[in-house]
């Protein structure tokens, strides 16, 4: 074998398996068996780059290995599709913009170090020291890799589908940039110089010029696409903690309201109870009835079936059922919080809101009058609290769900938990069951289950 081919599996090895960690850690898990992806990842790059790629174009062959990589990414993992695009284009980004920009760097030190050892200006690169200088390029990778692995926790953390398109076209448009000037540079279409007077000396600077403006270019290119990816990633930070301070502000509101009601009530009670008894006395019990309905309403009464166990939940079903009731949404709940429940209220109330806020948004555009119903049950299950919620929906498949920023407010605390999600969807039915461990040391599924 030779030895050139040798140093490139080496290096592009080291950059494989430096590559799975990072999705490991940022994508849910494999959807195949890890040393076929491995195995696919080494034949793409040899079959597509490897000694010119069969003399196709160089533009070609960058547009044919970005398409497979990305398909490669929806095959082998389990997440959310513009997730993996995105995360598919980070890494594809990092490695065009550092692998370019080792290879210039290294190519210019070569043929410097020629001219200064051996006496001569290269004309061109040998064969077997552009593959070695492509193999080396990829330690770069590795180590910005690397470090990327251990800062992106903020940026891949689950956003709304449209934060992965908006970015992930960016990198798109950045990464195409820099491809179009490598093909340039391929082609000859770069800096040139008339410095050395004869043609090889031409060639020589030319070759020196090409490769630091490529270096300048991709370390642009690369402080463009990081700068944007990091902006867009504060804006949605800054919005998501604007959004739930809002959603505090308008909890306690409402927790706030109540009680004022009820305290009103409570002042109130001593007249009630003289008034009461004197349509009593008269045995006016229709306007007594009459009566004690205005009171329940007014203090947020006649909500037995959501005595729950915790009084924010308690405030925030009632809340949720008599939106319900205007929309002419059929209502059934039967909800218990453990009285040991490690799950912080506030959290409880972000998976109960949004996702009844959901469901009877949905069920307020069905026409047909039996879909449009909200059902939701919660108990404890060994160790673990199981919510489980059906709604109609103009659903056909899980496909059709369109995940907002509530959706991902669930999701996030589901993870918080280390809890487990399953949606399905049938006969316009939507059904997700929730299950969150309650664990005070940590959140251990395999443990608490």
């Amino acid at each position: 074998m030779r030895g050139d081919l040798i140093v490139f599996l080496f290096f592009y090895m080291g950059y494989i398996l430096s590559l799975c960690k990072f999705c490991e850690k940022y994508l849910n898990r494999f959807q195949m068996n890890k040393k076929i992806f491995i195995i696919l990842l080494l034949v793409m790059e040899i079959g597509v780059n490897f000694d010119g790629g069969a003399g196709a174009p160089y533009i070609l062959r960058a547009m044919i290995s970005h398409i497979l990589f990305v398909s490669l990414f929806f095959i082998a993992f389990s997440d959310y599709v513009m997730k993996k695009v995105f995360v598919a284009m980070i890494v594809i980004a990092t490695k065009t913009f550092v692998w370019n920009f080792g290879c210039s760097l290294f190519s210019c030190i070569a043929l410097i170090c020629s001219d200064l050892f051996a006496g001569r200006q290269a004309a061109y690169m040998d064969l077997w020291l552009d593959v070695i200088i492509g193999a080396v390029a990829y330690f770069p990778v590795i180590l910005v890799q690397n470090c990327l692995r251990k800062r992106l926790d903020s940026v891949l953390e689950s956003k709304i589908r449209s934060w992965y398109l908006m970015t992930s076209a960016f990198l798109i448009g950045i990464v195409a940039v820099v491809d179009i000037v490598n093909w340039g540079a391929s082609n000859g279409i770069m800096v040139v110089s008339n410095a050395g007077g004869t043609a090889q000396g031409d060639v020589y600077y030319n070759q020196i010029f090409s490769h630091i403006s490529i270096c300048l270019l991709t370390v642009l290119a690369a402080c463009m696409a990081g700068g944007f990816v990091f902006f867009m990633n504060k804006v949605y930070v800054e919005q998501r903690q604007k959004e739930q301070y809002n959603a505090q502000i308008g909890f306690w509101q409402m927790l706030n309201e109540q009680h004022m009601q009820m305290e009103r009530l409570r002042h109130d009670m001593k007249n009630h109870v003289l008034a009461l008894y004197g349509l009593w006395e008269k045995k006016e019990f229709d306007k007594v009835g009459n009566y004690l309905q205005k009171m329940m309403e007014k203090g947020n009464i006649g909500c037995e079936d959501e005595v729950t166990g915790n009084r924010a939940v308690d405030a925030l079903l009632y809340n949720k059922r008599k939106k319900a009731e205007e929309l002419s949404v059929r209502w059934m709940a039967d909800i218990q919080i453990p009285e040991k429940c490690m799950i912080d209220e506030f959290d409880l109330c972000v998976l109960f809101g949004n996702l009844l806020d959901n469901a009877i948004k949905a069920c307020a555009e069905m026409a047909d009058e039996k879909y449009r119903f909200v059902e939701i049950q919660s108990q404890q299950v060994k160790r673990c609290l199981l919510l489980v919620m059906k709604n109609g929906a103009a659903l056909k498949n899980t496909k059709e769900i369109r995940q907002g920023i509530g959706f991902f407010n669930v999701s996030e605390t589901i993870r918080k938990y280390d809890g487990t999600v399953s949606i399905k969807v049938e006969n316009q039915v939507f059904e997700i069951s929730v299950l969150i461990p309650m664990n005070d040391n940590g959140y251990n599924m395999k443990k608490t289950v």
